[in-house]
């Protein structure tokens, strides 16, 4: 088995040198392109060296000129003119990354970069910027040039996959951060609140009731507010616009006056426990369970009584249009009010 191994080796050597002879249609080839085919066997060498390393040099020149066109033309015209001159999308797209990928390396890099192949040009230019710096603190351009191509893909994807798994790590870590300060959180509030009497529990559940009721009429402001604003291009109702919005801010000032006192008499009230409060908590996660639906009622029949003005105004806009097919429509019936909380 081995001999015949040996001999299949042996013989496809033979073929691959056989292949690669200098024939008269080489010399007529390379002579049809420009290129002199002259000097010593060392000169040749040389030449040939420089032009392989010149391969990256000429590849990152043109995705230079290739920026500089597409920075120039209008959005659309420059995919269209390299594919007209031959040269793909793709491969422009590929030339360019090139280009950019050196532009982001350090100056002293630069150079040294643009001696290696193309092909590991190209490879760096797709990977992660932060896995190129690690790369080249690990080593100098030199040890890149050692690797195979396959090699520098591999050793790429291997610093790709450490950097993700950094990353989930990190993430991950901030979620458990976040996850024990948020339970440190509810732990302070359940040793205030193991025992609540009913009397307070219908109270605090009035208080949540009340302040999802007032977060909904703010919130809802926004979009009428909105709407009035698109009225500027009709005819009759443009000089009512800005008296409208005028209605709705002397309001919305108003309002803030009592909510800002309302907090005044709560921070007089708290007195030094005040400073616990940090931020803008949910109040329904200063609830038990039994408040927590009640307040879920509350707010089913709170929507359902906004969502039906809304409504409500919409059918009143409308049938103050100009009549047309379709007219008169009915008004929205107002949502049944069983079962809410007296």
């Amino acid at each position: 088995m081995a001999k015949k191994q040996s001999t299949e080796v042996a013989t496809a050597n033979v073929r691959t040198s056989a292949h690669l002879d200098f024939t008269d249609s080489d010399a007529h080839a390379a002579q049809s392109l420009g290129i002199v085919i002259g000097g010593s066997a060392a000169d040749r060498i040389t030449r040939a060296v420089v032009a392989y390393n010149q391969a990256a040099r000429m590849a990152v020149e043109a995705g230079y000129l290739l920026l500089s066109v597409k920075a120039e033309v209008e959005h659309g015209q420059f995919e269209g003119g390299v594919e007209e001159l031959g040269l793909t999308r793709y491969r422009a797209a590929e030339l360019m990354r090139q280009a950019k990928f050196i532009t982001s390396l350090p100056e002293d890099k630069r150079v040294e970069m643009l001696s290696l192949p193309k092909s590991k040009v190209l490879a760096l230019a797709g990977a992660d910027p932060k896995v190129i710096e690690q790369m080249l603190e690990d080593g100098d351009v030199s040890d890149l040039d050692d690797m195979s191509v396959r090699g520098l893909r591999q050793r790429i994807r291997e610093l790709e996959a450490t950097a993700t798994d950094l990353a989930v790590q990190r993430d991950k870590a901030d979620a458990d951060l976040k996850a024990m300060e948020k339970k440190q959180r509810r732990a302070e509030r359940d040793a205030e609140d193991q025992v609540v009497p009913l009397v307070v529990a219908d109270a605090r559940a009035e208080l949540a009731a009340l302040i999802k009721k007032a977060e909904l009429a703010i919130t809802s402001l926004h979009p009428v507010g909105v709407e009035i604003v698109g009225l500027i291009a009709h005819n009759e109702a443009a000089e009512w616009v800005k008296p409208s919005l005028r209605l709705g801010l002397s309001g919305l000032l108003a309002v803030r006056e009592l909510v800002d006192g309302s907090i005044k008499s709560f921070v007089e009230a708290m007195g030094e426990d005040v400073d616990r409060v940090s931020g803008q908590p949910d109040v329904l996660a200063f609830l038990d369970a039994s408040e927590i639906k009640g307040v879920a009622e509350d707010w089913a029949r709170l929507t359902a009584v906004h969502q039906h003005e809304a409504a409500l105004r919409e059918h009143e806009r409308a049938q103050a249009r100009p009549k047309g097919k379709g007219r008169p429509t009915k008004a929205p019936e107002a949502p049944a009010t069983t079962g809410s909380k007296k």
